[in-house]
């Protein structure tokens, strides 16, 4: 009898208030992917899965598939963005949420943040002499922290198995690019012309 291939775990961490399209364009990416090779265990975690959170202007509510506590390991942690003033809410008052930050990407083999969740990366410490970029409205927040070398004017930076997202839609280039790690070329290609997206576009109009 074939041995079933064991699942990567893709944790995707939720919060009140998060931008719908951060946190659902990689959702949706590796939705497809595991359509086409079915490799990943995809999973919600927020800090009770007892509650209810909603995203940006409160249009979706989620419940999360587990809470801090009972969450397994991830072995792909994936930290969407929010309004900045979001952001320094969650810094302010949720220092659990950087503890099970800091707890998983002890063990993952793959961090990666979209859009100002770079901002809870830098937070955590965990973009500490770090290669990083995040959406280009959050650029001056990030860079309050010295220790991180920004780039910006990109879609997205790689520095070892940290991955940080410019912002939104940006996070499908580097979910798609994570699928090309682990999957291969094609299959990242054939879920790009499935959501009819074009990978890796131009920023010109960003001059």
């Amino acid at each position: 009898m074939k041995k079933e291939k064991k699942k990567i775990n893709v944790a995707f961490l939720i919060y009140d208030q998060v931008e719908a399209m951060d946190l659902n364009g990689p959702i949706d990416v590796f939705t497809k992917a595991n359509v086409i090779d079915p490799s990943y265990h995809l999973y919600t975690v927020s800090a009770s899965s007892k509650h209810s959170v909603a995203s940006e202007g409160g249009t979706v509510r989620m419940q999360s598939t587990y809470s801090f506590e009972n969450a397994p390991q991830a072995d792909i942690l994936i930290v969407p963005g929010a309004a900045p003033e979001v952001i320094i809410s969650i810094v302010n008052n949720q220092p659990e949420l950087f503890k099970w930050i800091n707890k998983q990407n002890e063990r993952t083999k793959l961090t990666m943040s979209v859009c100002t969740g770079a901002l809870l990366l830098s937070n955590a410490g965990i973009l500490d002499g770090k290669k990083a970029t995040t959406h280009y409205l959050a650029l001056d927040q990030l860079k309050q922290n010295p220790k991180i070398q920004i780039v910006e004017k990109v879609r997205f930076v790689e520095d070892g198995k940290l991955l940080t997202a410019a912002g939104i839609t940006s996070g499908l280039d580097s979910s798609l690019h994570l699928i090309e790690l682990i999957n291969g070329k094609g299959i990242a290609d054939q879920i790009g012309k499935i959501m009819i997206y074009n990978r890796n576009g131009d920023l010109s109009f960003m001059e």
